[in-house]
């Protein structure tokens, strides 16, 4: 027998209308999400189409925020699938890893070493306003499945929040710094650009974000075969063996490694 679940109450966001043309309303706003989702890990940051994200506020640990925030920010945002997703798909939006993510996607080397290296168990991502070229990232991590909330109820919740979260950060004049624009980012356009042609370049980029060469031939057009064709011509002209190489060498490229 299925039982109907009560929404929750509106009252903690009500309680940030005072605070929407100030420097509180960031801290208010985390009060707010940690009262709906205790113990959820909490990162609000802004993407840019050509530039680092921006961490506007967060709920990790300093040993958390080093380990993850800032490989994050410094190059692993650009396989990233959310990241990936919003390229293709910029507007206000609520997904989840599975939902998003390419077929095999956690069995690449991109979760394996970013995911499970950190012991990231899922993740909920909220886009929120922005336009062509940025938006608001609310990202809800799961580093230990919750022993009270499964992730359909949280997605429930936030489905219900969105459209008043949605209004509250429209009409927040935001207080941060913009970001200098002057460094740009080492795209995954630019990872071996010398020794790639510009197929084998593309079907790289594709192996990093996390896509199998099942999901690379689909989403390409071309056969299986011609994948596996490609790879052997990008690990041999790259000198290396494996998926894992590949994923150092542009761990390398972006200073990570």
């Amino acid at each position: 027998m299925q039982t109907d679940i009560a929404p929750p109450s509106l009252a903690p966001l009500a309680r940030l209308l005072p605070t929407l043309d100030g420097s509180d309303f960031l801290p208010e706003l985390r009060k707010c999400l940690e009262h709906y989702f205790p113990d959820i890990d909490l990162v609000l940051c802004r993407l840019h189409r050509q530039g680092r994200p921006e961490i506007l506020l967060h709920n990790l640990s300093p040993e958390q925020y080093a380990a993850t925030l800032v490989p994050y920010c410094t190059g692993m945002y650009l396989l990233d699938p959310f990241y990936q997703y919003w390229l293709n798909h910029p507007a206000p939006s609520l997904v989840s890893l599975d939902q998003i993510a390419p077929e095999g996607f956690r069995r690449s080397e991109y979760f394996l070493t970013y995911y499970t290296g950190l012991g990231l168990h899922d993740e909920l991502m909220c886009f929120f306003c922005g336009d062509s070229e940025w938006v608001l990232a609310f990202s809800f991590g799961f580093y230990r499945r919750p022993p009270y909330l499964d992730s359909r109820l949280l997605a429930a919740q936030m489905h219900y929040l969105f459209p008043l979260l949605q209004a509250l950060l429209e009409k927040h004049r935001w207080q941060w710094q913009q970001q200098q624009q002057d460094e740009r980012r080492q795209g995954l356009a630019t990872f071996e650009t010398g020794r790639l042609s510009e197929r084998e370049q593309e079907v790289a980029q594709l192996f990093l974000q996390g896509y199998s060469a099942k999901a690379i031939a689909d989403h390409l057009c071309i056969s299986p075969g011609t994948v596996k064709n490609h790879r052997k011509h990008i690990y041999g002209k790259l000198g290396i063996n494996s998926q894992a190489d590949l994923f150092q060498l542009f761990l390398r490229h972006q200073g990570l490694d």
